[in-house]
């Protein structure tokens, strides 16, 4: 099997649960202080997890007005002031070896997850992928990064995998929720039979139940999506066949969805990373993750 050298990100949305800030710079330029105790944007640190792991290649599925920022940012273009200075001029450079992997493609409307990445169909050309949500990050427990750790298990497995996390019962709302069993030479490694996106309580009762995982007590329970996918190019078939014949659910085109057909038609691994996954989408989840974030960085002294 070969590696991954291809990543989408899609960062289409509208940014409305950050409104007004998202009027005055895109959400994926929101900046982090980070691990090494730099200031950030979202998008960059995104990108950097996908470059740990051996991509090469990275396409943002964006709306037009976002394009231009965020090309901006990933150039050269700075003042003289900050190019004198090593450190900085170190991370300038960093920034247009980024810039130099970067390709975009729009998403003129919102029509789910599934259509944004449909939208990058030209740019995967028939290679696996990477899928990173547009507003997650990472931090690893170990010393290989969350996207490393699942690239690994895709080569050594030769299939599709996705990333895995555990939810209770009462997010089961917020998250697409797998079913499968858990391989004899590695806990953390399973084989899906079947994926859901934000099923109901009763539905996931009845079929969604892990061993090992789904317990007896009040709280189930349940896998869910950790936020980074590989996948082979059956996907783009399948996106390719549910856009055209409108298979929907909630009313929009779904990877999920997608996914859950390739696990019927050649088998799909999930694998449970050793990490952590932050959101940033919303004022709650941005604040914690711009904290989480800061007490494992230089300045944790300042917050505590």
């Amino acid at each position: 099997m070969q590696t991954i050298q291809k990543a989408i990100i899609p960062i289409a949305g509208y940014g409305t649960r950050l409104f007004p800030a998202t009027k005055a710079v895109p959400k994926a330029l929101f900046p982090i202080i980070t691990q090494d105790g730099l200031a950030k944007p979202i998008i960059q640190l995104i990108i950097e997890e996908a470059i740990t792991a051996g991509v090469e290649e990275v396409c943002l599925v964006a709306q037009p007005h976002q394009v231009e920022p965020i090309n901006d940012y990933f150039s050269g273009d700075v003042p003289d002031a900050i190019r004198d200075k090593p450190e900085l001029a170190e991370q300038t450079d960093k920034l247009v070896e980024i810039g130099e992997r970067l390709q975009f493609t729009i998403q003129a409307e919102p029509q789910g997850f599934g259509h944004a990445i449909y939208c990058a169909k030209d740019f995967a050309a028939d290679d696996p992928v990477m899928i990173l949500l547009g507003d997650h990050l990472y931090i690893s427990g170990t010393d290989t990064t969350c996207a490393k750790q699942l690239v690994d298990v895709f080569v050594e497995a030769g299939k599709s995998v996705t990333s895995l996390d555990v939810c209770d019962e009462d997010e089961l709302s917020l998250n697409g929720i797998v079913q499968g069993s858990a391989t004899p030479d590695n806990p953390n490694l399973y084989m899906l039979n079947r994926i859901a996106e934000k099923p109901d309580v009763d539905f996931a009762r009845e079929h969604m139940r892990v061993e090992g995982v789904w317990d007896s007590e009040d709280t189930h329970k349940y896998l869910c999506h950790f936020g980074i996918d590989l996948l082979t190019p059956l996907l783009f078939d399948i996106l390719d066949h549910n856009y055209r014949t409108q298979i929907l659910t909630h009313g929009e085109v779904q990877l999920r969805d997608a996914m859950a057909e390739m696990v019927r038609q050649e088998g799909m691994f999930g694998y449970r990373v050793a990490g952590n996954r932050y959101d940033t989408g919303n004022p709650q989840e941005l604040l914690r993750t711009t904290w989480t974030f800061g007490m494992h960085g230089p300045y944790r002294e300042t917050l505590i």
